[in-house]
């Protein structure tokens, strides 16, 4: 168990020194293990593929789901056309005149800023005065909804006048009802109607 011992000894002793001798003196060891690699790896970035595959005709049952959405967007579009239609007869010029309020009329230039608002600007002719007015609303269908204020009088003071008007468009004219509001007062009420120039 000696001479094990001592052969071991020997055997280390022999490595130990061999590994010594194979540097001279005053130079730097360079280590006989391969250094980790820490470069990143670059990375793999393709091109994306802009062409969409392309559609494949549907038979069956599929084909009249595919009936029934065409049909609706037909009927979508066609219901588009009638509402430009009907912005393009209420873009204009008009005359509004009150039943009970015969000293007044309001002249409006009309015009669609989508596809149910309806906007405006016009004259109040009261006694001989012209007062300023606005008009913003929404016109659904055939029936227009419009509030038609005084552009620089503020709400409650004495000045203001402002029309609420609830009216149809048939046949390129304008009829229905009013509602006055005019400074602090109870409102005013009746039928109004209005003639494209």
């Amino acid at each position: 168990m000696k001479l094990a011992g001592a052969l071991m000894c020997a055997l280390l002793l022999l490595c130990l020194y061999s590994g010594a001798l194979a540097v001279e003196a005053g130079v730097i060891a360079v280590p006989s293990i391969p250094a980790a690699n820490m470069d990143m790896p670059k990375p793999l970035i393709t091109k994306p593929n802009m062409n969409m595959p392309e559609p494949k005709p549907s038979s069956g049952p599929d084909n009249s789901s595919a009936q029934a959405l065409n049909q609706t967007a037909a009927a979508e579009e066609e219901e588009k056309k009638a509402a430009e239609d009907r912005a393009a007869v209420l873009s204009g010029k008009w005359s509004v005149q009150f039943d009970g309020l015969r000293d007044r009329t309001v002249d409006l230039t009309l015009w669609s800023s989508g596809t149910n608002k309806v906007m405006g600007f016009g004259t109040l002719n009261l006694d001989g005065t012209g007062i300023s007015m606005s008009a913003s609303g929404s016109l659904n269908e055939d029936e227009l909804k419009l509030a038609v204020k005084s552009a620089q009088v503020e709400y409650g003071s004495p000045k203001y006048q402002q029309y609420d008007l609830d009216m149809s468009l048939v046949d390129g004219a304008l009829s229905g009802t009013y509602a006055l509001r005019s400074g602090s007062e109870p409102p005013v009420t009746g039928n109004a109607t209005a003639v494209k120039h």
